[in-house]
Formats: C-alpha cells, structure tokens, sequence
C-alpha cells in the first residue's frame, strides 16, 4: 500500500450484513495498514438479546440506544487519535436498521435525530460494503454461537440486505466498494485484503 495513498485516509468503515464478516476484515485490514481498528460495541448493549426475544416491543429503545452509542464512539475515537481508522460498521446502518424494525412513526422520529446529528461526525473516506448469501450468512452465525443470533431468520436477514442495498446508493460518501463473497475459504481475508489494497491505490 502506498503510505501517501493511506495518509491522506482518515475514516474507512467495512459494512454487511449479520455474519458477513465485518469485523474479522476491518481488523485484518487495520493490522495490515498499522492503524486503529475500531469494532463496535454492540456486546454491551443489554438490550439486544431482549430484542431478539420481543421485537416489536424492544424495537425503539434498542436502535435508539444504538444511535447515541455509535454517536459517542465515533465521536470519542476521533477526539483521541489522529491516525486513520477503520471501523467494523457506519453509523449509517443506525437508520437502516430502524427503517426495519421500527413502526412507521417512530422511524420518522428516529430519522429525524439521525439527521440532527449525522453532521456532526466525520464522513467516512470510503465504505466496504460485504455482501454473501443468506446460507453464508446463517453458516458464520451458527459458527460464531452467540446465543441471542441463533433465532434470526433468513427473511429478517434478507430485510437487512435489501435495506443496506438501498441505502448503501443514497449515502453521500465519495468511494464505495461492493466486495460479492461467494464462499468463506481460508484464503478469503488474503484475498479480500488484495483487493482492497487495490482499490484504495486506485483512490484519487
């Protein structure tokens, strides 16, 4: 990797779906460019497991906690470095998560205060989108074992995808990279990386 290429990076968020692999590449990705690797700290949130067991009625609190979190995260992350970061989500996924799991008027709520406070955090240089199969996804899930995940079915989970194919389109970020993975081989973070490096060489 070009280091004038890297210097002139200061935000890289990897995105996908459940089990995509998001945070196995973000972290590969910033051990490779020896930078900060920010994962998300979305194992604390007490509400998640509550929401997988009552969707509907943990649904708002549960994104509404999300989105002041990954605000304070980001927001703190930048504050205490200067070197380039790459996260394992975007705050953007806050609005499409919630355009899935919240009624019509509480998203427009919620939209709202996403809206409200989307400017004041850096925008991302680049964002990796990660997208696979639902068998893929379900496989890494099961794989991984935690507990709360083990109900999640595969239509919420091709909700998920069409929201993020959408909403990937309407973000306002200079440089997007789809990555399609067909199988989850030994050689894929290799792989991936490649092609990551090559992109970011070809950035202007």
């Amino acid at each position: 990797m070009n280091k004038q290429k890297t210097n002139n990076l200061k935000y890289i968020c990897i995105e996908g779906n459940i089990g995509s692999g998001k945070s196995t590449i973000a972290k590969a990705l910033a051990k490779q460019l020896n930078t900060i690797y920010l994962p998300e700290e979305f194992e604390e949130n007490e509400l998640l497991p509550l929401f997988y067991k009552d969707a509907k009625q943990f649904g708002f609190p549960l994104e509404y906690s999300f989105l002041i979190s990954r605000f304070n995260q980001i927001k703190n992350a930048f504050k205490k470095n200067n070197k380039l970061i790459i996260a394992d989500y975007s705050f953007y996924k806050c609005l499409w998560f919630a355009k899935i799991n919240l009624s019509k008027r509480d998203f427009i709520f919620f939209e709202k205060h996403f809206n409200a406070i989307l400017n004041e955090l850096p925008k991302p240089d680049v964002v990796i989108h990660l997208a696979t199969d639902i068998k893929n996804l379900k496989q890494n899930i099961e794989k991984r074992g935690r507990p709360y995940e083990q109900t999640i079915t595969n239509e919420y989970l091709k909700k998920i995808e069409k929201q993020y194919c959408k909403g990937i389109k309407k973000i306002k970020v200079d440089n997007i990279l789809e990555i399609n993975i067909n199988t989850y081989s030994t050689t894929l973070v290799k792989d991936t990386l490649k092609f990551i490096d090559g992109f970011l060489k070809d950035l202007k």
